[in-house]
């Protein structure tokens, strides 16, 4: 049988969807869900005055998604991740409903959420960056930075597990190397090295014999000095808006171009899914740039 529930009849049923949401584990999200559907009703009400959750129409949750978009709460229009959060919590709301015979109809199951646009893809650095950034160490360094920006550009470490790298994580043979380690999430994974770090690493070792593989003046190097390491060479390169990261993003562009799969790329940087990977096919904030430049009058 269905109820007909009015408008001050809704407290009673945001809470019962509320509940239900807490009993399916979904913890702070139920208060989220429930706060985004609160703002739909106050919308409703404020254009419709009183009405029962069954009174409302595909087309009002069409009209509620344009106003989202163009005005929001802000007067400028919400962000389409916002948007679509906005109609996924009215949509569950009203799954709830349908499954408790409040509405016979869902209203929400026909509306599509809007096209999210890509972002760009993080900076990566270029060839000619890329050998700035060696000539610069290789002219102001020393051999154990020169190892540092070398690993971090042709494995593609985080700056967490370079710091946390140790003589007995590395075998380097005559043709093939490894890099054992613990990840990101405490995943083991294995990268493998290729000819370039394996001769910096080998020439690194045979100087440096403690078992922190990059040491600093009180045991082994941390992030944030990794970090400072990256940028003194970034300035003296003359290059802007570089870190551990950037070399990262940069060892997972140049093995995306070169051909090397996705699946592949996601193993040995340790992404949690391919979607991570997908950026590396996007273009960059930069290659945006350069491509607008192109355009200029002057």
């Amino acid at each position: 049988m269905q109820l007909k529930l009015a408008a001050k009849n809704q407290p009673d049923i945001l809470q019962q969807f509320y509940t239900s949401l807490r009993e399916a584990d979904l913890g702070l999200s139920a208060d989220g869900y429930t706060g985004d559907v609160k703002r739909f009703l106050k919308w409703m009400a404020d254009r419709h005055g009183a009405f029962a959750p069954q009174a409302v129409s595909t087309l009002d949750i069409m009209e509620y998604r344009t106003w989202m978009q163009t005005s929001g709460t802000n007067g400028i229009g919400l962000a389409p991740a916002t948007v679509n959060r906005n109609l996924n919590s009215i949509k569950a709301f009203y799954r709830f409903c349908q499954e408790t015979d409040i509405v016979q109809n869902n209203p929400a199951r026909d509306v599509k959420l809007i096209a999210n646009a890509k972002k760009p893809a993080p900076r990566w650095l270029t060839r000619n960056e890329q050998a700035a950034l060696i000539r610069a160490v290789k002219e102001y360094g020393n051999l154990r930075d020169e190892a540092v920006i070398i690993t971090l550009l042709h494995t593609g470490l985080r700056v967490s597990e370079l710091a946390g790298l140790r003589r007995h994580n590395i075998t380097i043979g005559p043709r093939s190397g490894l890099l054992s380690l613990i990840g990101k999430g405490n995943k083991h994974r294995e990268v493998p090295l290729n000819s370039t770090v394996r001769k910096t690493l080998s020439q690194w070792l045979e100087k440096h014999t403690a078992d922190d593989l990059f040491p600093g003046k009180k045991g082994a190097l941390s992030s944030r000095s990794l970090w400072n390491i990256v940028d003194k060479y970034a300035y003296q390169a003359r290059l802007e808006d570089v870190s551990p990261h950037t070399l990262r993003h940069t060892f997972c562009k140049n093995a995306v171009d070169m051909g090397i799969s996705l699946e592949k790329v996601a193993m040995i940087a340790g992404h949690s899914s391919l979607d991570v990977t997908k950026i590396y096919i996007v273009p960059s904030v930069k290659d945006l740039q350069d491509a607008v430049e192109k355009m200029a009058w002057e």
